[in-house]
């Protein structure tokens, strides 16, 4: 069979400048990766992603294979449509149609629930044989330990970045995080044999990767011990962290910074310690904010911070106070979120138990847009406030001297930071405007 993996893509950013950090940001999906990669060579695949290449519907394909999350499922349905109708047979997958399988049998052939490589080679052969069916549930975690290495060069353009996978799972469980699916076993917490990740990691060609994994501190004597291992692959990446974990082990940066790590994202989310416990991640301690950065920095890492606004215990008040905080921090990359409640996770099904859900137009669930009742302001209060933080941290005055104060890390921790707020920037631009 001919196959197409199609990642479907956000809207376009706005001006060259956020094309560039695109080019930069923008990683393959490792999900369609992996799928293309235990696909038997008898089968011709190609891997598109949208943000570099449309999708060409003159072009006769057996099935076309779709994964999307929430915010792109209008485009991927849109796509699957249209293929579809040319006699492409259509599998759709992913955060969103997991959450919401019957809405997304609309649009295809067939819809695959959880996570894809327990059941592939079914769905395959049962194209095969003509005898698809309409659902496939993925019943157990898939086991990451016996995963080949990934296929590269499968049809995408060149990037300057890819992806790497060492754990799967997150056994947190944040009220609002997609890993906490409560239909889907995704927060089962996996880890690769370390001689397996390494295997991948030299097979990427790549200079620069993303580990993809939710966080690279919940087992710190695994990533350690992976760590000393990388240090002499010549690679830099960047990669998740949990803030109440960073400063915990003596060695566990100093490590980091040794195997080429440049960049760590951390979730802070919120600086009311109040919020934290509510929705799940009373472990990040606000108080230890600023001495985790501290210590993140000292050791020639940027810090990518992430912050989230429209809890329910957020009030008008929270946007000049956190202005405030996050300057006082002293984040490289501030990344600046609206409250998204994505279907399928325990705050979805909370907020429309209360009424709460404003709009199901998928393509508005993209942290930009207001998309649920807030419980202590008004739905235009919480869009106009995050977007002046918005504009205060990605205005040129503040990015400059953000890059510029990155300087002081080195030089690829610069350049990712420079990207990371250049494609923010875009973003805010691109939503403001």
């Amino acid at each position: 069979m001919k196959i197409l993996f199609v990642q479907p893509n956000y809207p376009p950013t706005t001006g060259f400048i956020e094309h560039v950090a695109l080019r930069l940001w923008t990683t393959p999906s490792i999900t369609l990766q992996q799928l293309a990669t235990i696909t038997p060579n008898h089968h011709s695949v190609e891997l598109l992603n949208e943000a570099f290449q449309k999708p060409d519907f003159s072009h006769n394909y057996d099935l076309v294979a779709i994964s999307c999350c929430t915010p792109t499922a209008p485009r991927a349905y849109s796509i699957a449509d249209e293929f579809r109708q040319r006699g492409s047979t259509i599998v759709l997958g992913g955060y969103h149609p997991s959450a919401l399988p019957q809405e997304a049998k609309q649009h295809a052939d067939s819809v695959v629930i959880g996570e894809a490589e327990n059941v592939w080679p079914t769905v395959l052969h049962d194209v095969e044989n003509k005898t698809l069916q309409p659902f496939y549930h993925s019943t157990i975690p898939a086991d990451i330990s016996h995963l080949p290495p990934l296929k590269q060069g499968i049809g995408e353009k060149a990037l300057w970045t890819n992806r790497i996978e060492a754990t799967r799972g997150c056994p947190l469980r944040c009220e609002f995080c997609s890993l906490s699916n409560v239909q889907i076993e995704w927060h089962v917490f996996r880890k690769k044999p370390i001689a397996h990740v390494l295997r991948d990691l030299q097979a990427i060609p790549q200079k620069l990767l993303l580990f993809c994994d939710a966080s690279m501190t919940i087992d710190l004597e695994y990533t350690k011990t992976l760590f000393r291992a990388m240090k002499d692959l010549d690679k830099k990446f960047m990669c998740f962290g949990n803030a109440h974990l960073l400063t915990k082990d003596q060695e566990f940066l100093s490590l980091a910074q040794e195997a080429g790590c440049v960049m760590m994202n951390i979730g802070f989310e919120s600086f009311d310690q109040t919020t934290m416990n509510a929705i799940g991640k009373g472990t990040n301690q606000v108080k230890e904010y600023k001495a985790v950065v501290k210590k993140v920095r000292d050791h020639g890492i940027a810090v990518n911070g992430q912050f989230i606004f429209g809890f329910d215990t957020d009030t008008v008040g929270i946007f000049r106070t956190t202005t405030e905080a996050i300057n006082d921090l002293g984040v490289d990359a501030p990344s600046i979120n609206i409250l998204v409640p994505y279907p399928g996770t325990p705050l979805f099904n909370r907020l429309e138990d209360e009424g709460r859900i404003l709009t199901k137009e998928w393509s508005q669930y993209s942290l930009d847009n207001v998309v649920f009742q807030p419980k202590q302001m008004s739905r235009d209060e919480l869009l106009e406030g995050t977007h002046q933080v918005s504009k205060t941290f990605y205005s040129s005055s503040s990015i400059l001297k953000r890059c510029l104060r990155s300087l002081t890390l080195g030089f690829s921790p610069a350049f990712l930071v420079t990207g990371q707020n250049l494609y923010a920037r875009g973003f805010y631009r691109q939503i403001s405007f």
